[in-house]
């Protein structure tokens, strides 16, 4: 049915990464934040409890980072970066980075941890690992109606710049931007 009837809203966030750094954001819990490569992944313990792993390997092999906020080896939360191409379900898109973005997506923190502040700690290390690279915009997106997330993303320093609205009825997709942004200023997204 959600192919017939959709109506969505994602809220784009964005960090300047040239800009200053925002106020540090600290978690609650002691724990060590960590990117992990397919190497780092294939040795890492304890990784049953996530339930979408089968999609890692693939992920890898595009080049993209995992980061992970770890306790004694047990990931607690985690995001995924990339600056390739990467589909957007929710609103049947696929981003596109610019090549000096970097684009912060499928993020989690599981239930017992959640209200720790690990999401927006790891979140603002891997804005200070993109600023060390060079970059010069991190993005996040999160759907309207989730607002842990948007509390999080925006504890991390990160500020909404535009609203886009998929609605698609009967097979008929249509797509509406909140402010309308010129070219340079807002993102590169094509339909999935």
């Amino acid at each position: 049915m959600g192919w017939l009837l959709a109506d969505k809203t994602l809220c784009l966030f964005e960090v300047d990464l040239k800009g200053a750094a925002t106020p540090a954001c600290a978690a609650r819990l002691a724990v060590e934040p960590r990117m992990l490569d397919a190497a780092t992944w294939a040795v890492q313990r304890s990784t049953s409890h996530i339930p979408d792993r089968h999609f890692f390997p693939a992920r890898f092999a595009r080049g993209e980072q995992f980061w992970t906020a770890q306790q004694a080896d047990k990931i607690l939360s985690y995001c995924w970066v990339t600056q390739e191409p990467v589909e957007i379900g929710e609103i049947r898109c696929i981003m596109h980075p610019r090549g000096d973005e970097v684009y912060l997506y499928d993020a989690f923190t599981f239930a017992e941890y959640r209200g720790q502040n690990l999401y927006p700690a790891l979140l603002q290390r891997i804005l200070d690992f993109s600023r060390e690279q060079g970059l010069r915009r991190a993005l996040i997106f999160v759907l309207s109606d989730n607002t842990a997330s948007i509390r999080g993303v925006q504890k991390a320093g990160f500020r909404e710049f535009q609203r886009v609205t998929y609605r698609n009825i009967l097979g008929f997709a249509r797509y509406a931007y909140r402010p309308q942004l010129n070219a340079s200023a807002g993102v590169d997204l094509l339909p999935a």
